[in-house]
């Protein structure tokens, strides 16, 4: 629909796509960005998820390609929220004929002029022979490079936030399998001949690691999707192999030997909150449960254990929350810890 508006031409389509580009885009990107507690917008979620999901179809298994997942997503973000920017402020300057004119010819902006000039006006490159005409349209051009300037900067700085936050998830991963490649091997390895007190420290630092990796897993949803090649630097079989290992304490050695009973709790909370990120996800429990941790390891060690049968029946009331960690892993394509 086309009127006249002092003069000039309005074209009332373009003018609502460009708006409700930009409404989409600014919504999206302060979601993902700025709001802590909301996680992933939906554009950037829906993004993300199927991104994984594709790649996840077409690697056949191959953690090379399933690690590409990650960054491929991320990038894609980025770049559908410049297009959102870029395409919006290109239909509301394109909006009113006569909005932009061409100092070379003296002519109105074409459409091509109309990308042209919101290209280099979002990315701040300064004026161009594309100007905008009349005060109303300059104060426009004042706001798109304002847009521009501030999404470009918050884009960069949760670009880097992600990595950095993928860097300290291995970082943690790789504090855990050093100890122990599953539960059952981290507890015997803790074994100083009287008892598990090896753990004290150990779990204190893992607790503070895995509240500040479940902070970042609920404000950037996509570290769910950056997959390591290596298990030993896979944060999902981590947190699932210190899980087994606190069971393992709980259920089968007796208290006198335990480590510190309160870094116990504090890491099976952490460990609480982390799989609290995965409500709202694609991501559920597996179907079936994995398998119990083998015992006589620790008996083997010379570790007091429960009886096998004690032991198994424990393990079997945790059938949730050990279902809900395969699926954790089986959705990341990883295996469980020990396997």
């Amino acid at each position: 629909m086309r009127y006249i508006l002092g003069g000039c031409i309005v074209n009332e389509l373009y003018m609502w796509i460009g708006i409700t580009l930009l409404v989409i885009a600014l919504i999206d990107f302060i979601w993902t960005t700025l709001w802590i507690e909301g996680g992933a917008g939906p554009i950037t979620n829906n993004l993300a998820n199927v991104t994984w999901r594709v790649t996840k179809l077409i690697s056949g298994g191959n953690s090379t390609i399933l690690s590409l997942a990650g960054p491929l997503a991320l990038v894609m973000i980025i770049i559908v929220w410049v297009v959102l920017f870029w395409s919006g402020w290109t239909f509301v300057f394109a909006s009113q004929y006569g909005a932009l004119f061409n100092t070379e010819n003296g002519l109105p902006a074409d459409f091509m002029d109309h990308i042209y000039f919101t290209g280099y006006v979002f990315f701040t490159l300064g004026n161009g022979e594309i100007v905008p005409n009349g005060n109303n349209w300059k104060m426009m051009t004042i706001i798109a490079t304002g847009t521009g300037m501030f999404s470009i900067t918050f884009a960069v700085t949760f670009l880097l936030s992600v990595l950095e936050a993928v860097t300290q998830k291995r970082a943690f991963a790789q504090s855990v399998s050093g100890i122990g490649k599953s539960g059952a091997d981290i507890v015997r390895s803790a074994w100083n001949g009287k008892d598990l007190h090896n753990l004290d420290l150990l779990l204190n630092s893992f607790s503070t690691e895995l509240s500040k990796l479940t902070a970042q897993h609920k404000a950037y949803p996509i570290l769910h999707h950056y997959h390591s090649i290596n298990a030993q630097t896979e944060g999902v079989v981590a947190v699932a192999a210190l899980d087994e290992a606190i069971t393992v304490i709980y259920h089968s050695v007796p208290k006198r030997y335990w480590p510190n009973a309160l870094l116990l709790k504090e890491n099976r909370s952490s460990i609480d909150d982390y799989l609290q990120t995965l409500h709202g996800t694609h991501i559920g429990s597996a179907k079936e449960e994995p398998p119990i941790p083998d015992i006589a390891l620790l008996s083997e060690a010379g570790i007091p254990v429960n009886e096998k049968q004690e032991f198994e029946s424990a393990v079997k009331q945790l059938s949730d929350r050990r279902k809900q960690l395969l699926g954790l892993l089986k959705d990341n394509d990883s295996k469980w810890p020990g396997e």
